[in-house]
């Protein structure tokens, strides 16, 4: 490709991002609000306090990347005074199994300190397959587990807490299926459950109409910004208080060439060229205002 286009493709880009980021403040209405013994993997948060430092290992697919939710969790640390580093393990449709296969993310937990890590796993079928016997015998669904429990039992002897993204279903039926599948996950790993889909549900429950999937599977903008705020609360063990975000990294698209041998941020186009996005604390507020209380699994069916 050419200087020129990658320079006409790299504005284009920008300006979807921007374009998002002007719906949403159309979307979103204005008002400021303010918002032991356990094992590594489960213990809960111990509150961290402004200018500590917290490092998070970040493997997915496109459910992460879009929108770029590792960025935002840093933008959002910056903010609150707290500095948040990550490294992200991502390829588009990607498993577990196969980013525990390459070794890229071994590697990173034995040669660098991690705080927590974040493991979310292909939506669908996958994601729900240990709530079924008969899936649990099929190659996918224990290749799936094995990866979850190798990763969890490395981040735990490094002393770092792991966090199951809980990923979301088209109704109650399947996210009923999806919940009983990473409760076992979570029994079995062991690990703690970092409730995606409850904070994007809670977020729909006080916005029904916002759109929050607008090609059926992958967040919007706004729904990743209240993914940011939900997993930030359960890093940190404190909720953020709405404040200016500046994102210094592009809010990736679905189609955005993401590579499996190297972590996002250090991928050219990727990791940001020094322009930064700007999401007002207008933004955050309603959001913040609609985060479940973190105890709270009334929404939650068997």
């Amino acid at each position: 490709m050419t200087p020129i286009r990658s320079l006409l493709r790299l504005r284009t880009r920008q300006a979807i991002f921007l374009a998002t980021i002007a719906w949403s403040l159309v979307a979103f209405p204005a008002g400021a609000q303010q918002a032991d013994a356990q094992p590594a993997a489960t213990r809960a948060a111990a509150p961290v306090g402004p200018g500590q430092s917290t490092a998070v290992l970040f493997v997915g697919n496109s459910l992460t990347y879009v929108n770029n939710l590792p960025a935002l969790l840093r933008a959002l640390g910056d903010a609150q005074g707290m500095a948040i580093s990550t490294e992200t393990w991502v390829a588009p449709g990607g498993t577990l199994a196969e980013r525990w296969r390459e070794g890229h993310v071994a590697d990173a937990l034995r040669t660098r300190r991690f705080d927590v890590v974040v493991l979310q796993e292909q939506g669908g079928h996958l994601s729900a397959c240990m709530a079924s016997v008969q899936e649990q015998r099929k190659a996918p669904c224990a290749a799936s587990l094995r990866a979850y429990r190798e990763i969890s039992k490395l981040a735990r002897e490094r002393g770092a807490r792991t966090l199951l993204f809980q990923t979301w279903g088209p109704d109650k039926k399947w996210q009923a299926r999806l919940d009983r599948s990473l409760r076992l996950v979570a029994d079995q790993a062991p690990a703690a459950i970092f409730d995606a889909a409850g904070a994007l549900e809670a977020l729909h429950e006080a916005q029904p109409k916002a759109v929050l999937y607008p090609d059926g599977t992958h967040p919007s903008t706004q729904a990743s910004l209240m993914l940011a705020l939900a997993l930030y609360r359960d890093i940190t063990g404190a909720t953020p208080v709405a404040r200016d975000l500046r994102v210094r990294a592009p809010l990736l698209p679905v189609n955005a060439a993401v590579a499996a041998d190297a972590p996002i941020e250090s991928q050219p186009g990727l990791a940001g060229n020094g322009a930064v996005t700007l999401v007002p604390a207008t933004l955050l507020s309603p959001l913040l205002g609609a985060l479940p209380d973190k105890d709270d699994k009334s929404g939650k069916e068997d």
